[in-house]
């Protein structure tokens, strides 16, 4: 996100420098990436009036304009395409340097017209990226002043949200904590605003048909305005955020985004049928042209905000909480509004977006979270700025449609901060921090508070929570280092856990550490086995239970990164059934080239258990599969793994149901039950003899199966052989009906050393009699 300095001056005066804010903000959480320096525009930049606009002949698009700026008139030829009489641009006189252009400018003659100056865009005084047009402003521009005088140079950090910090993705976000942990005054425009009476009818109706999608959604008459180019401040301050300034109703919204984090949008209520507004789930196949003129195709999982269309159904003329639509947008014509601001489901937003391929701000904010109770007070924020900036009269009330979310109560002992955190927090310091930050404290005892979270932090929910929103406002360099009063005495089997996991991350996965504690919706979730051990007293219902297996959590956490085209999970630990046993589980997610694997290849039941076939061959092991299902995995594409004739665990795809319910498309699954002394495995040293190499093509039965192929091998094969692989399968010509051929990559290794070729030969000849006693006939090579 970007911060403009000046712009958090306004909120916190007694903000330190730039420099000081890149040292200080990341002790609160909020990571700087870079900063910024802004320019002034160049000297000799002023502000001119388009007194007349003619064409030249013989030109198609070039201009001779007649350019005032309170003193003097001067000849400019202009080529911009929003050049019209009676504007107020930016007119660079003779002598000055473009930076976003590369020339100085001078005087000349352009089809035989003389031409004094320059009317610049945004892009040549590199103000912002917009070289379509003229920069506009409006009648708050002073003729012939210098535009550095209202646009003087800045700062601009750039700043990394966390996305469980959906509450600092604004101006008042960054500004309250860094007012909290400086202990100043925080400087808030909405304190004292006169908010909106929903008693009062406005006129206007808004029906909800699902809540779950829209919980909330507020409505705002105002009438009698003037659309016009925004002020010069209004559009820097835009600027600065990255955004291109379109008009004043249009830059409001966009202000209000950034300053409070909540989206806007403004509809010309002459345009809304009976002003009327329904928002309903989109029928399949419906169509809405868009603010940018694209017309979507629409999916029933789309949320609408829909107006009558005179026939008793309703027409489309917003994609919820993503973008606007091209019917009743603001124009130049526009004299009354009608302010929309809605609290829509962050699911459903970041599914909507996701399918039609589009990013807004307004969808980055509501994906990750707003809070669900700021619509008036951002309404009347919005309304306020409008009859500033645009006139017109503000109806006293407000059409509000839905609830207030109830705020977490959470129960906090002042001295657990000291116990987790080794912070000696003295407890008014620790009440300021809270009620800066927008906590409500009730201090019941004097180790017994009772602390109400603030709606914008939907992320509170447990006593930690409280700790650490304290530690960072503390400070974590006041962390006092201390030795742990405990002894570790290591587990006979570490090595063993080491060399498994190097062999994980050596074959390109990374490993995941999941919560033990879950909840019996969670397990449901993904058709795993209801725990049976329940805690007594749960901090939450989400950590109410022990896992009973371990896919579910790297299934969330493959959900939770699910912008990446490849993942590859696995997690060694703990399940609790009827015996606590050891489980290793591995997810793959889509290609390979991500997961550190073959470049452009997309994860299938053969990759995956080809892998899951390496992984054994290094344990010194051979998996045999046969069809099983399993209630997470597929019906058709799952099979149980054996070994040493037992089974010891499950592969194949993820159930497509499961798979909905985390948001994923196709996932591959396996769970491994290991014994927890892992006395059936035995690690491979690494080689130090090459291995001998030889193919064998076989005609077997089409029924048969390449693991017992395989186990056929190995029964004659003896204890050189290290690998089996298959490589080629093939039914076709030259293949007898029924038959089909498999094609097999043995690898022979004598661990000191190398192995003669009659030696080889030997083993072949063995694993050739077996196979053709069985039936099996060999190919010529």
């Amino acid at each position: 996100m970007n911060l403009p300095y000046s712009w958090l001056k306004e909120w916190v005066p007694d903000a330190p420098s730039v420099q000081d804010l890149s040292d200080l903000f990341p002790q609160i959480g909020l990571g700087v990436e870079a900063v910024h320096h802004l320019a002034a525009p160049p000297q000799g930049v002023v502000i001119g009036l388009v007194e007349t606009v003619k064409p030249i002949d013989g030109s198609d698009h070039l201009k001779a304009c007649t350019v005032y700026d309170g003193e003097k008139r001067y000849s400019v030829v202009c080529g911009a395409p929003n050049v019209r009489e009676g504007m107020r641009s930016a007119l660079a006189k003779p002598g000055v340097h473009l930076p976003g252009a590369g020339f100085t400018v001078e005087k000349r003659k352009m089809m035989g017209v003389a031409s004094e100056g320059v009317l610049c865009s945004p892009k040549e005084l590199e103000l912002y990226e917009y070289g379509g047009g003229l920069i506009v402003f409006g009648d708050d521009a002073e003729l012939g002043q210098e535009l550095s005088g209202y646009w003087p140079e800045d700062y601009v950090l750039e700043l990394e949200i966390t996305p469980n910090r959906a509450d600092a993705f604004s101006i008042l976000g960054v500004a309250r904590d860094l007012a909290a942990k400086l202990g100043v005054k925080l400087n808030d425009p909405t304190q004292g605003l006169e908010l909106p009476d929903p008693q009062l009818d406005d006129g206007m109706t808004v029906k909800l048909e699902d809540e779950e999608g829209c919980p909330r959604f507020t409505l705002r008459r105002i009438e009698g305005v003037t659309v016009k180019p925004s002020p010069i401040w209004l559009q820097r301050r835009l600027a600065q955020l990255g955004l291109r300034p379109r008009n004043n109703i249009v830059d409001i919204t966009n202000y209000i985004t950034f300053e409070l984090g909540h989206p806007s949008h403004a509809f010309d209520l002459d345009h809304i049928v009976d002003k009327t507004l329904l928002v309903r789930w989109a029928q399949e196949g419906e169509k809405l042209v868009t603010l940018n003129e694209e017309e979507l195709e629409l999916s029933s999982e789309d949320m609408l905000i829909t107006m009558p269309d005179g026939q008793g159904g309703t027409t489309p003329i917003s994609l919820a909480g993503v973008i606007g639509g091209l019917h009743d947008s603001i124009n130049p014509n526009t004299t009354n509004v009608a302010l929309e601001l809605a609290h829509w489901n962050p699911v459903m937003i970041r599914k909507t977006a996701k399918r039609h391929g589009i990013s807004t701000d307004a969808h980055y904010r509501f994906e990750r979270g707003v809070d669900p109770n700021i619509p008036p007070l951002a309404s009347a924020r919005a309304a306020k700025l409008i009859a500033e900036l645009a006139g017109g009269t503000l109806h006293p009330g407000i059409t509000d449609v839905g609830s207030e979310k109830a705020l977490p109560k959470i129960a906090f002992r002042p001295s657990r901060v000291h116990f987790l955190m080794a912070m000696d927090v003295p407890l008014k310091e620790q009440q300021r921090y809270l009620e800066a930050l927008g906590f409500k404290v009730e201090i019941r005892a004097e180790d017994d508070w009772l602390v109400t979270a603030p709606s914008w932090r939907f992320d509170m929910a447990i006593e930690e929570d409280i700790i650490e929103e304290v530690s960072r406002m503390y400070g974590y360099e006041h962390v006092t280092e201390t030795v742990p009063d405990m002894h570790f005495v290591p587990e006979g089997h570490d090595s063993t856990h080491r060399q498994l996991r190097n062999l994980m991350m050596g074959l390109g996965f990374q490993e995941a550490m999941t919560y033990v504690f879950t909840s019996d919706s969670e397990l449901a979730k993904a058709n795993a086995p209801l725990s049976q051990v329940k805690l007594a007293n749960p901090q939450g219902l989400e950590r109410s239970v022990l896992r009973t297996a371990l896919y579910p959590g790297l299934l969330e956490a493959a959900r939770t990164n699910h912008h990446q085209p490849g993942m590859a999970f696995f997690e060694l630990g703990r399940v609790f059934l009827e015996q606590e046993l050891e489980y290793l589980s591995i997810v793959m997610v889509g290609e390979w080239i991500k997961a550190g694997w073959q470049t452009g290849q997309t994860i299938d039941f053969y990759s995956f258990k080809g892998l899951l076939e390496k992984l054994a061959a290094q344990l010194n092991a051979s998996f045999r599969l046969e069809p099983e299902q399993a209630p997470f995995l597929h019906p058709g594409v799952s099979a149980a793994l054996y070994w040493q004739g037992e089974k010891v665990g499950y592969m194949g795809r993820l159930h497509p149901e499961v798979a909905a319910r985390y948001e994923l498309d196709e996932v591959f699954v396996a769970e491994l039950n290991l014994p927890l002394a892992f006395g059936k495995l035995k690690f491979s040293d690494y080689a130090r003899q090459p291995h001998a190499e030889r193919d064998l093509a076989i005609l077997v039965p089409k029924a048969l199966s390449y693991a017992e192929l395989a186990e056929a091998v190995r029964s004659q094969a003896g204890e050189r052989l290290e690998q089996v692989q298959p490589f080629d399968i093939y039914e076709g010509q030259q293949v007898p009906e029924g038959q089909k051929s498999m094609a097999l990559r043995l690898w022979f290794r004598h661990p000191e050393r190398s192995l003669t070729d009659e030696e080889v030969d030997g083993f072949m000849g063995n694993i050739i009699g077996h196979l053709k006693t069985l039936g099996y006939t060999i190919r010529d090579s």
